[in-house]
């Protein structure tokens, strides 16, 4: 039954890692038809969902974004369905820590559809606003997410120091972008956070429940 369960959190895995494939070659196409030529050194990821700025690519970029996004909310779904399979009810503690983690993961994912919908080009200040309440949720679903998998009973040793490390860059990445204006860092926080919630979907999927303990000599006599 553990081996089953693991198989089909294992192809959930995949399917993620298809959708999320599927977004990149969707934002390689819509950079491809961008006017005055596509750069990381120059452009931001948002640039490609801006009709004003990519008129022909514009709506291949946000399909991307739409898809990708469902499917995190799928996972939310699908991780509350089954919260025993990460983190076992220990406590209230340790549920209260996971529901966070999927309030944090759910609203993240939210607020990066809303900056899709509130261009920049548009709207600046309520594009700016949902920009920071994405990476602010972002920050805490890493962190949350990483503290939590640490108080599982069998995890893989580098995955919650993975996300340790990508809450740390996050903050620093967003200070730096704020501050010398190099599109390359909000490349590289969006390159860190999905392979972050890459590692995260593996770590669930390699979780074992404890195994129950054997029945000892005395138990069912009266003492």
């Amino acid at each position: 039954m553990l081996e089953d369960k693991k198989k089909r959190s294992l192809r959930g895995l995949k399917g993620f890692v298809v959708i999320l494939l599927i977004y990149v070659v969707l934002a390689v196409v819509s950079a491809v038809f961008y006017p005055k030529g596509f750069s990381p050194l120059t452009n931001t990821l948002p640039q490609l969902g801006d009709p004003a700025l990519n008129p022909a690519g514009a709506i291949l970029y946000n399909i991307g974004v739409y898809v990708i996004c469902g499917s995190t909310f799928f996972i939310v779904v699908a991780l509350l369905a089954t919260p025993k399979q990460w983190l076992t009810s220990r406590g209230a503690k340790r549920m209260n820590l996971f529901y966070f983690t999927l309030a944090s993961m759910f609203l993240f994912t939210l607020f990066y559809v809303l900056t899709a919908l509130a261009l920049a080009s548009k709207n600046y200040g309520l594009n700016g606003l949902f920009t920071l309440l994405f990476l602010s949720f972002l920050e805490l679903f890493v962190a949350c997410s990483a503290a939590g998998i640490r108080r599982l009973n069998d995890y893989v040793h580098w995955v919650p120091l993975f996300g340790f490390a990508v809450a740390i860059l996050i903050p620093l990445l967003v200070v730096a972008s704020a501050v010398y204006g190099f599109s390359l860092f909000s490349w590289l926080i969006a390159v860190l956070s999905w392979s972050y919630m890459v590692a995260f979907l593996y770590e669930f999927s390699a979780s074992k429940e404890p195994a129950p303990k054997a029945a000892s000599e005395t138990d069912g006599v009266l003492h």
